[in-house]
């Protein structure tokens, strides 16, 4: 068992023994806050301490005190100015309770945990009990050993209304300032560190604060270093020195990868919760890789090895068979996760031969999961086994951009926004991102001209945007939008876009647009017109003249285009079921058409198009339809009934409907039915000579089965107003033919409805001086849809 096909990072020899000899875990300095049992407190001569402490025992409290001493070499010196505080000595508390056995263990287990003791020698022993009044304080100090085994001090707050004290350690030019403000019943707070650290407390702002002070004591620890903290500076400077050397040398690897000890699942796995030496190697390897220029994170590491079954031990069920002959692997890092906690995007990257440490440490893992596929075809039966080992990655940080962009462009970009974020929070030289938004615009590049820009949703593209919209530089988001956005715009990320464009500014965008819309109106015409809408709301009437010229110029595009997008060209030496078909815009795309028209005033093009849309939609629903684009019109913009392209729409519907229904249809005044029947057959004589008699409404026409399904297929086709049934009586049955009304009671149905239709235009009447075309439709409408008629 174990991994077989793993070459590992023989170079780097110093940097593996270093991380190999570093075998004390843990910091010099640990705290928190936990809920849990409250201790029961007793203080002579005050009594028993309720939680929170009350102002009544406070004052009680400080009167059975004294006021707190400092050291001064070997005496004791009392000084408010740099001590002012209250203490109250071991012989006069007892601390108790059935809650608080449990509490202290829970505490010094992280206690132990986080100073990197053993927990089975680690005790803490009561010293004091301290009091802060507003404005009490201790300037930077340092605890003396008072007892023997003592390695450090732990201090317990206790349920106190008060702000302000902080509680700051430091400890080789490391700093932790620690608020141990709690004034909730069923909580504490804690803080412990080395007796060698200096450590101040700050001055109290509000309220009390009431604090517990214990020496933390390791059995049997007779070493005089065993109160002094964990310091691994020096193999941190030596480790950083390796690491410089490694990224001078241009034949490196591109990437160290040292496994940690530890098992750690994909969402357990962060720097707060290493284990052990795990915590120590990624805390030396940090303070290393920032003196190196280098960028470390922990990820997951992925080696799936296959290879062919080996029967030579026989096996109970097939699935169990084991691994034979290797010979595949593939080997990846994921799920990234950085320092500061936070988990960037940057997908799956390639572990590459000869980057992974400590030598040999895969050699005995067992797979964590077995795969066993049966042979099909020509295909022999195969074996994989996969494992997943927790890791920290480390790399020249100069090297980022490339290495993510060799990968995925979407990891670049996520390094870009995350770089572009922390400089924008530090307030920092923008130059170097600057210059990396370069480098990820050539990136982007190179990507499109493999063809690996596959971004069917667009994200990509988005992401793009809004990183290089983080940057803030015009010229950047200038050079890529120009260069890009054209062709990988997939419909989506008008928000990035618009954005994005805002940042270019007006003369990119004057360059862009027309462009842009030639090429993706046809493609995607609700998306492009929104974009086109939602940036006229943004810069028509509130940005500055110079962005009306390449929206004037876009909105042109559109009308010139439109065209194109209602009748597709056909594509050349294609079957006739790859040509494109026509889709007609829906009434949403109709609305913002129009509504672009009037905002740009674009009177002739709002002409043009309205005869090509009358074109493409049958004259039924186009009525219906204009009014509910009417509608959408009035909703983006009140103001748009006084404009053109509206009244232009209104016409064209009421011109249509004063056609054809300007006069009621008028009830037939004889039973002749014009039947063009295309047949000179016995039986359709005889059909057509019944529909041309004014006065007969019914007759019958005796012929055999074929010939009366050929009258009823001509009935149905030419949709004459006659009903039939046969007639099942002598021989040959007859069909039975009676005339009726139907295309009159059609034609007063739509009669009815166009009169409905009429009074809906009349309420949607354009809000401009009437034109005399304009004033004679408006009252034909008004007479038609009086009760009269």
């Amino acid at each position: 068992m174990g991994v077989t096909l793993v070459n590992y990072n023989t170079e780097q020899r110093g940097v593996e023994n270093l991380l190999k000899s570093l075998d004390r875990p843990g910091d010099y300095c640990v705290h928190a806050k936990l809920v849990t049992s409250m201790p029961t407190l007793v203080v002579d001569p005050v009594g028993t301490i309720a939680f929170p402490v009350q102002e009544a025992q406070l004052g009680a409290l400080i009167r059975a005190a004294e006021r707190a001493p400092y050291g001064k070499g070997p005496d004791t010196v009392l000084d408010t100015s740099v001590r002012d505080s209250w203490q109250i000595d071991r012989e006069a508390f007892q601390l108790g309770g059935p809650g608080w056995p449990p509490t202290l263990k829970k505490i010094l287990g992280r206690v132990a945990k986080g100073l990197g003791c053993d927990r089975e020698r680690l005790e803490a022993r009561p010293y004091k009990l301290l009091v802060y009044e507003p404005g009490g304080f201790f300037q930077p100090h340092r605890d003396t050993e008072k007892q023997v085994g003592m390695i450090g001090t732990l201090v317990v707050s206790l349920p106190t209304a008060g702000s302000g004290g902080e509680l700051v350690v430091t400890h080789m030019g490391r700093e932790q300032v620690i608020d141990l403000c709690v004034e909730d019943v069923g909580a504490l707070a804690f803080a412990a560190f080395y007796a060698d650290c200096t450590h101040e407390t700050r001055p109290l702002r509000t309220g009390h604060r009431v604090s517990l002070v214990f020496n933390l004591i390791l059995r049997g620890a007779k070493s005089a270093d065993a109160g002094r903290a964990p310091d691994f500076q020096s193999q941190a400077d030596a480790l950083g020195t390796l690491l410089e050397e490694w990224v001078r040398d241009p034949k490196g690897t591109e990437k160290i990868v040292w496994l940690l000890e530890h098992d750690y699942s994909r969402a357990g796995l962060s720097f707060e919760t290493l284990k052990g030496k795990d915590d120590l190697v990624a805390r030396t390897l940090a303070a290393a890789a920032e003196q190196a220029e280098c960028t470390v994170h922990a990820a997951i590491v992925h080696i799936t090895e296959t290879g062919s079954p080996d029967y030579t031990w026989g096996y109970d069920e097939f699935d169990e068979l084991e691994m034979g002959e290797v010979f595949d692997a593939d080997c990846t890092l994921e799920d990234w996760i950085a320092v500061d906690g936070s988990r960037p995007q940057y997908g799956t990257l390639r572990l590459m031969s000869e980057e992974l440490m400590p030598n040999g440490a895969l050699d005995d893992a067992y797979p964590d999961d077995k795969w066993v596929e049966e042979a099909s075809g020509n295909a022999g039966a195969s074996v994989e086994h996969v494992y997943r080992n927790a890791a920290l990655v480390v790399w020249p940080t100069k090297n980022t951009l490339r290495m993510l962009s060799a990968s995925d462009i979407s990891a670049a970009i996520e390094y870009i926004a995350s770089e572009a974020a922390r400089i924008r929070k530090g307030s920092g030289d923008r130059a170097p991102i600057k210059a990396l938004g370069a480098q990820l615009i050539d990136a982007w590049d190179e990507e499109a001209k493999r063809n690996r820009l596959y971004d069917s949703g667009g994200e990509k593209l988005r992401k793009m945007l809004t990183a290089l919209d983080s940057i803030g530089s015009a010229e950047l988001t200038a050079r890529f939008i120009l260069r890009n956005a054209v062709s990988a715009y997939q419909g989506h990320g008008n928000d990035e876009l618009s954005a994005a464009l805002a940042t270019a500014g007006a003369d990119a965008a004057k360059d862009f647009l027309p462009s842009f819309v030639r090429v993706q109106l046809a493609r995607h015409p609700q998306r492009v017109l929104d974009l086109l809408w939602s940036m006229t709301e943004t810069h028509w009437h509130g940005g500055t003249g110079a962005w009306r010229v390449p929206l004037q110029a876009a909105g042109t595009v559109v009308f010139d285009t439109l065209p194109r997008v209602l009748k597709p060209p056909a594509r050349k030496n294609a079957p006739a079921w790859q040509q494109p078909t026509p889709q007609g815009p829906g009434e949403e795309t109709i609305a913002v058409l129009f509504s672009l028209a009037a905002r740009l005033g674009l009177r002739t093009e709002a002409d043009e198009a309205v005869r090509l849309l009358s074109k493409h939609y049958s004259p039924g629903p186009r009525v219906k339809s204009v009014l509910k684009v009417l509608a959408k019109m009035r909703k983006r913009d009140a103001g748009v009934t006084k404009s053109t392209p509206y009244l232009v729409l209104w016409q064209a519907a009421a011109e249509f409907l004063l056609e054809r229904s300007g006069t009621p249809p008028e009830p037939p005044r004889n039973w002749i039915i014009d039947a063009r029947l295309g047949c000179s057959c016995k039986a359709c004589r005889q059909l057509g000579s019944f529909c041309a008699d004014p006065y007969r409404k019914s007759t019958k026409i005796g012929v055999a089965r074929p010939l009366r399904k050929h009258l009823r297929s001509k009935i149905d086709a030419l949709n004459l107003d006659i009903d039939y049934e046969t007639e099942r009586s002598g021989s040959p049955f007859k069909l039975v033919c009676t005339k009726n009304r139907a295309s009159y009671q059609r034609r007063l149905d739509q009669y009815r409805d166009d009169v409905v239709q009429m009074k809906a235009l009349i309420a949607a009447v354009p809000d401009m001086d009437e034109s005399r075309r304009e004033s004679e439709n408006l009252e034909r409408l008004r007479n038609l849809t009086r009760p009269s008629h």
